[in-house]
């Protein structure tokens, strides 16, 4: 069989589109994206279509990586193939030469999260050379209510993406570090508790995702990361709150002790150091 790649930049957003969501058929949790979805995705995560790719196989679309870069560094943001495709090398062949232009471009690191009961997928990338960082959990708290707690005042996000540069876990996931969190915008919200800090997705809708929390070092230990987000939850009662599953697992215990759930879901957070 023949490989090759192009550039996304080469494809309309619908066939972008298209073959994402072939590549994610059959995928371990169900992800469907729309031009909107795929849109927001490339923007907040700095997805760079010029250096992401569309794999080829006896000339047909077979597969799309998505890859952000900053800096040294590169993100594989999303690798999917045609589920026609899988088992027939097509997935080795393919990291094989997504790691290859990522050299050729002077990047020194290779980032990435995968599913942990992905099996086959971690398989993969360790053959590469990948190493996990951590494991990344989610948490739920379905239809929260709280007394009202603390000082809640809004502030603006890129404020709180410039403490969590500064004070932050070194080695964040990409998605909910202080660079990608300049991204947010409004309806996106960033609030202030002291000295802990929480940015929110969009509060006015009944399904709400925390992106990230923070406690100024020399104010931990005392319970403020539990109370500021029972604070925003008081502030917004009645929504069904999440945490995506890119949390470093050492930050769990706070929103356990806030009430939330652990969910099943878990990823990998991998890295892998480039010649």
């Amino acid at each position: 069989m023949d490989f090759n790649t192009k550039s996304a930049s080469q494809y309309s957003l619908p066939e972008l589109v298209e073959f994402l969501n072939r590549g994610f058929e059959g995928y371990f949790v169900p992800i469907t994206f729309s031009v909107d979805t795929f849109l927001n995705m490339t923007r907040r995560d700095g997805i760079d279509l010029t250096i992401s790719r569309v794999l080829i196989a006896d000339n047909e679309p077979a597969g799309i990586a998505l890859l952000a870069h900053r800096g040294w560094t590169s993100r594989l943001a999303a690798m999917g193939i045609a589920s026609e495709m899988r088992g027939k090398g097509a997935g080795s062949w393919f990291m094989e030469q997504l790691i290859g232009e990522a050299s050729e471009r002077g990047e020194h690191q290779m980032l990435l999260e995968v599913i942990e009961h992905n099996e086959a997928a971690v398989h993969l990338y360790e053959k590469y050379g990948f190493e996990v960082v951590r494991r990344l959990i989610s948490f739920l708290r379905k239809d929260a209510t709280e007394e009202g707690i603390g000082d809640l005042q809004e502030i603006d996000i890129r404020q709180a993406a410039s403490l969590v540069s500064q004070y932050g876990l070194p080695n964040l996931p990409w998605q909910c570090s202080a660079e990608n969190l300049a991204q947010f915008n409004p309806p996106a919200r960033a609030y202030k508790n002291e000295q802990a800090y929480i940015v929110i997705t969009n509060p006015e809708v009944n399904d709400v995702a925390i992106w990230s929390l923070l406690v100024n070092p020399q104010a931990r230990g005392n319970g403020l990361g539990v109370q500021t987000l029972k604070a925003v939850i008081a502030q917004h009662p009645g929504k069904t709150w999440h945490v995506p599953a890119i949390l470093p697992e050492e930050l769990g215990k706070v929103f356990e002790r806030a009430g939330f759930g652990r969910e099943d879901l878990s990823q990998w957070q991998m890295s892998l150091t480039l010649s």
